[in-house]
């Protein structure tokens, strides 16, 4: 009788251990080319796997490892780590696939989103601008304008608008997780500096240098004279009318805004899009160089200047052949 008492326990464990009571669901976003380890991480983050370990050691031992696939997953909260890994190798049941540049406003963003039916306009930009939302995220910033991190995601229409924003900070963190920095609001400054040389970069092999101009300048406590800053700012202001602007007239030079970094020195409030994370690096690891301005030529690269004269001369040359 004890056998069969003994027998019936172990049974009743097995099969907790194989289907164990549903305590909810949770939706989960796999991002295009994550670790095992990246998706481990995540999904114990996201109380989708009950133990990190455990999951690792079983991906291992059934070779699925390199076999997990991106995609949206609605996954049994802390099911046995066999079920999560029959999902995610299957792949998931997302509805859109959408690209996400480098160099978008979350205003750009919205609209991509709002178009392919993911998110309600008004909701998602209401979420990123709520600064106890971002406080929430992680992120040391009173919206998440700059940390909606450019990428290629995996959406369904099941989602609600705040699991599409966390995707994207989720997103930026796995890629931006790596750097150190010294002070509180250091991630802020860098990922702020880093949104102007998005938009100023137009091949990556001057991104360093570009933030190498803009960090010399502030260490002399010039103003940064980004024209970017002043295109973002006419967009706060109205943007309908300015949202296709792309040159700038002199009388735009003089906006009373403190994203005008012609008329203010050090950085603007805020970033002014969101950089990928070559832009990002750029700053945390600038070109050594004494520059102090650049000009476009007109194919997509820049001079680089240390003196006023140097630049005037250049801007003389480029501009007559523009």
């Amino acid at each position: 009788m004890k056998q069969l008492i003994a027998l019936g326990v172990l049974l009743i464990i097995l099969i907790v251990w194989w289907q164990p009571i549903r305590v909810g669901r949770t939706a989960v976003t796999i991002p295009e080319g994550a670790s095992a380890k990246e998706i481990t991480d995540y999904l114990s983050s996201q109380h989708a796997v009950r133990d990190r370990d455990e999951f690792l050691f079983w991906l291992r031992l059934t070779g699925n490892e390199k076999k997990l696939k991106s995609g949206m997953y609605e996954l049994d909260t802390y099911r046995n780590p066999l079920y999560v890994i029959s999902h995610l190798t299957r792949g998931g049941r997302s509805d859109i696939m959408v690209t996400i540049p480098e160099g978008l406003t979350m205003h750009q963003v919205a609209d991509i989103l709002a178009v392919e039916g993911i998110i309600d306009r008004e909701t998602f930009l209401s979420l990123c601008t709520n600064p106890v939302f971002a406080q929430e995220l992680g992120v040391p910033a009173a919206s998440l304008e700059g940390y909606l991190f450019p990428d290629t995601y995996s959406f369904s229409h099941r989602q609600n608008d705040s699991d599409v924003v966390k995707a994207f900070v989720s997103n930026f963190k796995r890629h931006c997780g790596d750097l150190s920095f010294d002070e509180p609001d250091s991630l802020f400054s860098v990922v702020t500096l880093a949104s102007l040389v998005e938009k100023e970069a137009q091949v990556d092999e001057e991104r360093a240098l570009i933030a190498r101009v803009f960090i010399n300048r502030l260490v002399k406590d010039r103003p940064l004279e980004s024209c970017a800053t002043i295109l973002y700012a006419l967009k706060l202001l109205d943007f309908e009318k300015y949202h296709s602007k792309q040159r700038l007239l002199e009388r735009d030079l003089k906006l009373d805004s403190p994203y005008n970094t012609y008329l203010h020195t050090g950085l603007p409030p805020g970033p002014i899009c969101s950089p990928g994370e070559s832009s990002i690096r750029a700053v945390v690891n600038p070109a050594e160089a004494d520059y102090l301005y650049f000009v476009s030529m007109g194919n997509g690269r820049h001079h680089f200047s240390e003196t006023f004269q140097e630049h005037l001369a250049a801007k003389r040359k480029y501009n007559a052949k523009n």
